[in-house]
């Protein structure tokens, strides 16, 4: 089964779930995702177990993907940090998009340490991927997701009144890296030989 797949379409559409209850308090251009999960939200539990339950499907793929090839799987180590990493910021949430709601500063600051641990995991297995596929095809596809992943974020700082907009670039970068990951004709491109070649 694709559980990185799955585990990246089960969050879009929990994602877009929490968007249409959203009041008209939250901008989906401004605020990020992790906003819909926010301390003080009615609704927050809905994000909160879409986090929870995307980082658990993620550890779990990464478990049994390196169990399966464990001499050329230890990529899906680093996915199985961000997966664990992702888990954690659904149960520490960040701070509220709606004004006056009191919450916690150090709840908040551990949500978005998390967030950036993760964002750091997925970005090492991406060159770790690029770095174990077999073909120039396969480490293109992981170098230009890693780019990507790193380029879009640095436009937050400047474009702030957009950074909801480019966060979700990000995940569909995200996801679709995800897909590609386990289509299987491209499964050679993707992992080194498990037995050297003869002489």
């Amino acid at each position: 089964m694709r559980l990185y797949t799955f585990a990246a379409g089960l969050l879009t559409a929990i994602i877009l779930v929490a968007h249409a209850v959203a009041p008209a308090a939250y901008s989906w251009t401004l605020h990020s995702m992790s906003h819909l999960g926010a301390q003080g939200y009615e609704y927050a539990y809905i994000m909160r177990f879409g986090l929870i339950s995307h980082g658990a499907l993620v550890v779990v793929a990464a478990m049994l993907k390196f169990a399966k090839r464990p001499r050329t799987g230890w990529p899906h180590g680093f996915l199985g940090v961000y997966g664990f990493a992702i888990l954690l910021t659904g149960f520490f949430s960040t701070s509220p998009f709606l004004l006056g709601v009191p919450f916690s500063t150090s709840e908040a600051n551990l949500h978005s340490k998390f967030a950036s641990f993760a964002g750091i995991a997925l970005s090492t297995a991406m060159v770790a991927f690029a770095v174990i596929a077999r073909t120039a095809r396969g480490r293109i596809i992981h170098l230009v997701a890693f780019v990507l992943t790193l380029l879009i974020p640095e436009v937050f700082f400047n474009f702030s009144d957009a950074a909801g907009v480019l966060q979700r670039l990000t995940w569909l970068v995200v996801i679709a890296w995800f897909a590609v990951l386990e289509i299987p004709s491209l499964q050679a491109d993707f992992r080194q030989p498990t037995t050297l070649p003869s002489a």
